[in-house]
């Protein structure tokens, strides 16, 4: 049975189309039954077509900072630690 960490682990490489036959029926029918996977699926697929469409843009300077710090920390919390909401 095709779980729903096997579609986080192949999605990257479906929404590429490349995956074997096999593993994209696979794939296509745990979406169709796992409303999780499809948002996961969906969500995914929109926001490689926003990034991909918009093309790059200027921010200033301050903000990309703030965004970087922020990104940083996160990355860096330990597991058991909760983000801050700062």
């Amino acid at each position: 049975m095709f779980s729903c960490e096997d579609v986080r682990a192949a999605l990257s490489n479906y929404l590429d189309g490349d995956v074997s036959p096999d593993l994209r029926r696979e794939l296509e029918r745990h979406l169709s039954e796992c409303r999780t996977c499809q948002v996961l699926y969906d969500t995914t697929r929109k926001t490689l077509h926003i990034v991909t469409n918009v093309g790059s843009f200027d921010i200033p300077e301050a903000v990309s900072e703030q965004l970087v710090k922020r990104i940083m920390s996160r990355l860096t919390l330990p597991p058991s630690a909760p983000p801050s909401h700062s």
